[in-house]
């Protein structure tokens, strides 16, 4: 299942990039292309422009070029002397060429001096008006520069801004005798550029070479007369002088895409300029049909595509979840058939145990030759071998009856850290760390100990070359989505212990496997499968949560999660082996249905001073009760013939209130223990009975205070 969604959840994953990469990568390339044509466009617009322009200039400059024929004509070779002598005439033919061609503002015959001997616009011409400073009459003095454009200026008696073009005249005696000087002005040109514009952006401009601006629209900023040399269009018409099309920051500091043409006159070229702003702004408006259309449907697509995706994880961890909760309701009953089987096993396995062990004892204090006594030591050293057996199958199965009480875990800790130690071993580095704070958790002592002393010899053995064993103390909190992964559990408040090595680790399906009674990977005769077992059920039975993270060669941790305690404070009491456990003649009441354990039981009570009374059932001790047989206390097993234990003794308490009561079971259901505790106010000691065990368990009840009341 998870190969089949992962394949899934992929697809759909590469579903949800291509919903949106191939659109973008459409759009991508419709807007490439849409851009393109937009500067195209631009492009076509400034070739149509410049011809228009190049031929306007043309015409232009056509006229000048007759004017500087039609003088020539008339001047011929005449000198300045004879130029004077006819400078009416003169000024009446200048005049009237002047007013036949409506391009130029006025000609003018300059001598070699720069004063003015005859001009179209005024007679007589100005004695005082010199124009030896005008560049157009400087670029002819050293040499016949042919054609040449001067700059823009102001002249001397006329208002409006012009610019000359001169040509030498016809030399006298073989030297420059002066120029003919023909004015245009140069609003012929932004005139004509203001109505191509037509309210655009658009600029157009008339330029020299050498960067001069003659004629310009929108007229240039401040008192600009030139591009500077550096700038981007004097940079681009230095590199391809006849003409091109080029983005560059123009004069007015608009970015603008600009179109040149060197025109067939002398040295000046004609521009135009569309500010990119504009051609982005038809890019827009075109790619904008894409977007209206293209944006939604894109969104749509994703998602469509997310939803599905986000319904197919559902639909897998859905059944995922289900997939795990079947493994454990299937995990759950093979553990309880399991645990029924070894609970009833250990019933009956128990009682034979209670008659092999303290049969074997009684039969060792009375035999004096060694071999026979070896024989013993031995048989009896396998019965209690059997009987731990037999309590890690019921721990295992949560038949094992636990007295639990508040602990606080960083104190059982320190109080363990030398026994474990001692059972480590010197190749084992051992670690404990106490977490701040940690809550009080509510534990059977004794079965906590075993547990965690488990668990250290579990990784002792994984570390076989020797290496770090840390055990780890903290507060947790197990929320919903963890505890509906695993069966059983309850969100809230925990207290972790973890338990890590850096052994070899444990491959996933041994992990699976760990809790199995019986289940090992130690060599024969190395182990008895039944370590994490007795592990499991002691969790379970606490109400917590045991959990294994483990990696071949990397180490396994294994996290035991306790419910937190808030109840009173942290006691254990230790027990006092100085006090004696012999008795002082009292009268103990046993009841045991197996006569070989209640013989057993008898035999050695009356070995330790008490006197006894027995009874094979409940209908037998409630015979002697009624024949007002004195006891001081009642031993009776939890499972009888007819009434149980528990009935048994509430029975007797009620005839005589105060009475004392020892359970004995060797596997108990709900008599005396609920939800895998014993019931408060309760004495319990489990089967097989070891003489010590009992003889100390019964000193310590009848030693203590009597019950304040009779038990439910």
């Amino acid at each position: 299942m998870r190969a089949r969604r992962d394949a899934a959840i992929r697809l759909l994953k590469t579903m949800l990039v291509a919903s949106i990469v191939l659109p973008a990568g459409l759009f991508s390339y419709a807007a490439w292309t849409t851009n393109r044509d937009a500067f195209a466009h631009a492009d076509e617009q400034l070739s149509a422009t410049l011809d228009i322009m190049s031929e306007q200039a043309n015409k232009v400059f056509q006229s000048v070029d007759l004017s500087f024929a039609s003088v020539r004509a008339i001047v011929g070779t005449m000198s300045d002397d004879e130029i004077r002598a006819s400078e009416q005439t003169l000024h009446l033919k200048l005049r009237e060429l002047d007013t036949a061609l409506n391009t130029i503002d006025a000609l003018a015959l300059v001598d070699k001096d720069g004063l003015a001997l005859v001009s179209s616009s005024v007679f007589p011409a100005p004695r005082d008006l010199n124009i030896a400073n005008r560049d157009y009459f400087q670029a002819q003095v050293e040499r016949d520069a042919g054609t040449f454009i001067g700059a823009v200026v102001k002249p001397i008696v006329r208002p409006d801004l012009l610019f000359g073009v001169s040509r030498r005249r016809a030399p006298q005696n073989g030297e420059f005798s002066g120029v003919i000087a023909i004015f245009v002005m140069p609003k012929i040109f932004s005139e004509f550029y203001d109505k191509m514009a037509r309210g655009t952006d658009a600029s157009f401009s008339l330029v020299k070479s050498d960067g001069t601006i003659l004629a310009r629209y929108p007229a240039p900023p401040g008192n600009v007369t030139r591009f500077e040399s550096n700038s981007g269009f004097m940079n681009t018409l230095n590199s391809w002088p006849e003409g091109g099309i080029v983005d560059i920051v123009s004069i007015d500091g608009l970015k603008r895409r600009v179109g040149y043409r060197k025109l067939g006159y002398t040295d000046l070229y004609v521009s135009d300029g569309i500010p990119t702003s504009a051609i982005r702004a038809e890019w827009l408006g075109a790619i904008s049909a894409h977007l209206i259309f293209g944006i939604p449907a894109t969104l749509f697509l994703f998602m469509l595509v997310l939803l599905t995706m986000r319904r197919t994880q559902e639909f897998y961890a859905e059944a995922e979840r289900r997939d795990l909760a079947e493994q454990a309701l299937r995990q759950a009953q093979k553990m309880e058939a399991v645990g029924q089987l070894t609970g009833g096993v250990a019933h009956d396995f128990n009682n034979l145990l209670t008659i092999i062990i303290g049969n074997l004892g009684i039969a060792k204090r009375g035999v004096v030759e060694a071999r026979a006594e070896r024989a013993l030591d031995n048989a009896l050293t396998g019965a209690q071998r059997a009987a731990q057996l037999t309590q890690r199958l019921l721990a295992f199965s949560r038949r094992q009856p636990l007295n639990p009480h508040a602990i606080d875990i960083n104190k059982l800790l320190t109080g363990m850290s030398d026994l474990l130690t001692r059972s480590l071993g010197e190749t084992v580095q051992l670690e404990t760390i106490g977490g701040a704070g940690v809550w009080n958790i509510e534990v059977d002592t004794s079965e906590m100990e075993s547990t965690l002393l488990n668990l250290a010899l579990n990784a002792r053995d994984a570390m076989p070359e020797g290496g770090k064993l840390t055990i780890e103390t903290s507060n947790a909190y197990l929320d919903e989505e963890y505890c509906r992964h695993h069966d059983g559990l309850t969100p809230g408040q925990y207290v972790l212990i973890a338990v890590t090595d850096n052994g070899s680790g444990m491959p996933p399906e041994t992990v699976e496997k760990a809790f199995e009674p019986f289940f090992t990977t130690k060599e024969a005769g190395k182990g008895t499968g039944l370590g994490l077992s007795q592990v499991y059920g002691f969790m379970k039975q606490s109400g917590g949560h045991i959990k294994i993270y483990s990696e071949i060669g990397e180490g396994t941790t294994i996290k035991l999660y306790f419910p937190r305690h808030d109840g009173d404070d942290a006691i254990v009491a230790p027990d006092d082996d100085s006090v004696s456990h012999r008795g002082n003649g009292e009268t103990i009441l046993v009841v045991e249905d197996d006569d070989g354990v209640r013989q057993y039981a008898s035999e050695i009570l009356r070995d330790l001073n008490y006197q006894i009374l027995e009874a094979r059932d409940a209908t037998t001790a409630m015979r002697l009760v009624d024949a007002d047989k004195p006891f001081d206390l009642l031993l009776t097993d939890v499972v009888l013939p007819g009434k149980n234990g528990r009935e048994l003794a509430t029975e007797i308490e009620k005839r005589r209130p105060g009475i004392k009561v020892i359970f004995m079971t060797g596997y108990s259901r709900n008599a005396i223990v609920h939800h895998g505790r014993l019931d408060r106010s309760t004495e319990l000691i489990t089967k097989p009975l070891i003489e010590g065990v009992l003889a100390r368990k019964i000193r310590q009840v009848l030693d203590g205070p009597a019950p304040a009341k009779p038990r439910d």
